[in-house]
């Protein structure tokens, strides 16, 4: 009876969970809720071009149809160090569970003002309470939307979503 139970939990978790590819990243609690934080950087292309790819990439559903944009706001005139801030939300494909996507666009720039690329500072997190462990989902909602975009990038772990060891 107890590996029946057993078989059963672990059948739940690969039906329920994040699907392959890009599950490899859990994150168990690091928001008090499961969540994921990375950076993203792209040689060569202005904050503007990148927040309208990422804009109308949101509003047509993204990489897999299931992402929704919420808003934007462009920040360049409040003179601060974000040029531009979006929101947006992903449902999970199994058990259409929706998590919160939030983007923060900044220029790189030289000293002499020319710009180098720009850096997309994004976060995700679960928006249903106790998702203590997300089996990678997190990970996968910012990964898979920046695929989709098509632009090279580089990226980083900021929070939560840990490499595999």
């Amino acid at each position: 009876m107890k590996k029946t139970v057993a078989l059963l939990c672990v059948t739940l978790v690969a039906v329920w969970g994040c699907q392959p590819p890009d599950c490899d990243r859990k994150d168990c609690g690091t928001c008090g809720n499961a969540c994921c934080s990375l950076t993203f950087h792209f040689d060569g292309v202005t904050s503007e071009s990148a927040y309208n790819k990422i804009t109308t990439s949101l509003q047509n559903g993204g990489a897999d149809e299931r992402y929704r944009y919420i808003g934007g706001v462009d920040m360049r005139t409040y003179n601060n160090t974000a040029s531009f801030i979006l929101q947006g939300v992903h449902m999970t494909y199994v058990h259409r569970y929706n998590d919160t996507l939030n983007f923060v666009l900044t220029d790189d720039m030289k000293p002499s003002i020319h710009p180098l690329g720009t850096t997309l500072h994004a976060f995700s997190i679960s928006q249903i309470a106790g998702a203590y462990c997300d089996d990678g989902q997190n990970y996968k909602n910012l990964v898979r939307f920046v695929k989709g975009l098509n632009m090279k990038y580089t990226e980083t772990t900021v929070a939560g979503c840990p490499k595999p060891t």
